[in-house]
């Protein structure tokens, strides 16, 4: 069958078997048994479970030797997939028909260009977002065909069925969730591809940032200007009181991810992007013979496995907050509120979750005032922050999700703060005399949002608007904390636009005094720096951004939320974070106490006594991610506090490369600059 879709598998497989012959991972006892064509089939299909990764915004099971923290990946077939053969064949006789002779010349010539023309470069740190063996070659030679097909205007049902054919082929994953991934992402995937100055190298360059054979798209380069410092002297901070007042405290709530459709009983080893649902019913492959026996099945608070949050937990938690910490002055809520379910979501389910998660608030929280931002997850499709204006032939747009969030947030923030949050997801807004919170879509940085490819330059305009909103700030002499949802500097958020948020840190780091993110579900910290020079190589530390852990316990984690203390309250108050402390349940207890036993919340650990920290100021964390690059006790604490002390997580342990990849994230606020994980490894490296 010589459909468009098999020869680009066959295009992309041959490239990788050529590159990475080792690909196929074989015991000794394997190797020479499995024939050429099984090899091929195999390579085929992890090729294709990556890209399935990618493309369905790193929501499908990760394939293994995916996580430095080894987060299990799981055998993907299901039971209920057996009678799936049958319909596969009939599905397959319509998409015989697609023929691609018109097409085929050119798109073997475009990758053979590829393969020739292809420059490789290995970047000095990678995280484990891109998957080894998804070659530069591979990708642009992918998209090359991909950028052919699209400009030619295939239907839109020719598309969705060949690739759901063969991502259930293929066993990446059910045909329920292939064919729901096709349908949100193509109409938009195919729009960018065939719209604008898209091409292959722009289009993987950024996809593929971190991957050893990438190299950065000089074209793509642009910066946002900055207004010329002040004096030194013009924003001193003023004497503090003799008898200091009691430090502000805040709440720091993220990754809530509620489930509306978790059942307790259910399987938590699905083999789907999300388990515990009425549907996961089926083991892995390999136990499909066996019943589900206790340790399989949810449980009634969660479940570390591949699940998100029942809506009792989710009350729990903010019944227990709402008890414990009634002197918190605010709460910020750095997004993602909807579940992993991303063939099951919609622009009116997010909504609902949103509203529904924020009436909870309220009603905990009256007289306290919320400062949330919007999540990755939040979007539908997963990931897409797009035109606000309706482009293409289904009017794509992002406009709903900004005047839903408007609408949901108008009880905390004042009218000018809903108006740009219309405008994009980001707001100003003056907490007190003094001081600013700066709210920003961080989102729009990150590389598997594929309207970022399309519209590359400081999308929105926001960056800008946050150097205005900044200056402001600096004459008014006000402090600044910025809270934001993906963290800049990781391997998900564009180098470039990390880059340029890293100027604008450097230029005001006498007025943001702090940064709250969440995304990752982890309890961890990033250093920024200043610029680095000639007579500097590694640079001063200038800024700190905190990353609470989730709430959610995908995957392998206890719930948490985090509460800080500043310097704040009085006229010319610094605004720096002076102590920070993360509170957990452990859910195996909890699930063993049954249903009529509330979690029990306890404090697992306070930043200044836990970590041995003089302060919290940017440099004295960066010693700290020094030192426990010799100190094991104190990186044992840390992977404790970094996991939240998950039982599965503690149980797996982190060895050499986990606590190199977990020690590089605190220092590299700009993936461009890996200089300090480089230091982090020289050091490793020196002690082993």
């Amino acid at each position: 069958m010589r459909t468009w879709v098999l020869l680009l598998v066959l295009l992309q497989s041959t490239i990788l078997l050529a590159q990475q012959p080792n690909v196929v991972q074989q015991s000794a006892e394997d190797a020479g048994i499995l024939s050429w064509p099984a090899r091929i089939m195999s390579s085929m299909r992890s090729l294709l479970a990556n890209v399935m990764y990618t493309f369905t915004g790193g929501t499908t099971e990760k394939p293994s030797s995916f996580d430095p923290l080894d987060r299990q990946s799981r055998n993907l077939p299901k039971a209920d997939e057996k009678p799936q053969a049958e319909a596969l064949v009939q599905h397959s006789d319509a998409v015989k028909q697609v023929e691609i002779d018109a097409f085929e010349v050119e798109i073997v010539e475009n990758a053979t260009n590829e393969i020739e023309s292809s420059e490789v470069s290995h970047a000095p740190y990678r995280n484990n977002l891109i998957i080894d063996n998804f070659s530069c070659f591979g990708c642009r030679a992918a998209i090359n065909t991909l950028i052919t097909l699209a400009r030619s205007r295939p239907s839109h049902a020719t598309v969705h069925n060949a690739l759901t054919l063969l991502c259930s082929t293929l066993r990446i994953q059910s045909g329920k969730v292939c064919s729901a991934a096709m349908e949100q992402y193509i109409p938009e995937f195919y729009y960018i591809l065939s719209t604008g100055e898209v091409d292959a190298t722009r289009f993987c360059s950024i996809i593929l940032q971190g991957f050893p054979c990438n190299t950065p798209d000089l074209r793509l380069q642009w910066s946002v200007s900055l207004p010329t410092p002040p004096p030194k002297s013009s924003n001193r901070v003023a004497r503090r009181p003799m008898a200091l007042p009691t430090p502000v405290k805040f709440l720091h709530l993220t990754d809530i991810h509620f489930d509306p459709e978790y059942r307790e009983g259910t399987s938590i080893d699905c083999g789907e992007p999300l388990c515990c649902r009425p549907e996961s019913r089926y083991l892995p492959e390999h136990q499909r013979d066996q019943k589900l026996t206790e340790l399989d099945k949810a449980g009634y608070w969660g479940e570390y496995k591949g699940c998100d949050m029942p809506w009792r937990t989710i009350e729990a938690t903010l019944d227990h907050i709402a008890e414990t910490h009634k002197d918190a002055s605010y709460i910020i809520m750095t997004g993602d509120l909807p579940p992993h379910a991303i063939w099951d979501s919609s622009n009116e389910e997010n909504t609902m979750i949103m509203k529904e998660l924020n009436k909870a608030l309220a009603k905990r929280f009256p007289d306290i005032k919320i400062y949330p931002t919007i999540g990755n997850h939040e979007a539908h499709p997963l990931n897409s922050f797009g035109p606000l204006k309706p482009v293409g032939p289904t009017n794509m747009t992002t406009q709903w999700l900004f005047d839903a969030a408007a609408e949901a947030w108008s009880q905390w923030l004042p009218a000018e703060a809903l108006e740009t949050v219309r405008q994009g997801g980001f707001y100003s807004v003056e907490v007190q005399p003094g001081f600013r919170i700066i709210a920003i879509n961080s989102n729009l940085c990150y590389v598997l949002n594929w309207w970022q490819i399309y519209e590359y330059k400081d999308p929105y305009g926001m960056l800008s608007w946050l150097v205005e909103e900044l200056t402001k700030a600096e004459e008014k002499q006000e402090k600044v904390h910025i809270v934001g949802h993906l963290p800049p500097g990781s391997v998900e958020c564009w180098g470039l636009w990390s880059k340029q948020l890293d100027r604008i840190i450097n230029r005001f780091q006498r007025t943001i005094t702090a940064q709250f993110y969440g995304h990752t579900h982890f309890e961890e910290f990033k250093v920024v720096f200043a610029p680095r020079s000639r007579k500097r190589p590694l640079a001063k530390p200038i800024s700190t951004s905190y990353i609470g852990g989730s709430v959610s316990t995908y995957t392998d984690l206890n719930p948490n939320y985090k509460i800080y203390y500043s310097d704040g309250g009085y006229k010319g108050a610094s605004w720096d974070i002076t102590d920070h402390e993360t509170w957990i349940f452990n859910l195996t207890e909890a699930n063993q106490a049954g249903p009529e036993v509330p979690p029990r919340w306890f404090r697992l650990y306070s930043a200044r006594q836990d970590l041995q920290l003089a302060d919290l100021s940017p440099a004295e964390l960066y010693k700290a991610a020094l030192r426990m690059v010799h100190d094991d006790k104190l990186f044992e604490t840390f992977y404790g506090i970094t996991v939240k002390r998950g039982d599965t997580s503690m149980k797996k342990g982190c060895d050499f490369r986990c606590k190199e990849e977990i020690l590089c994230n605190l220092v590299t606020s700009d993936y461009g600059d890996q200089s300090h994980c480089q230091e982090i490894k020289r050091r490793m490296l020196a002690r082993r």
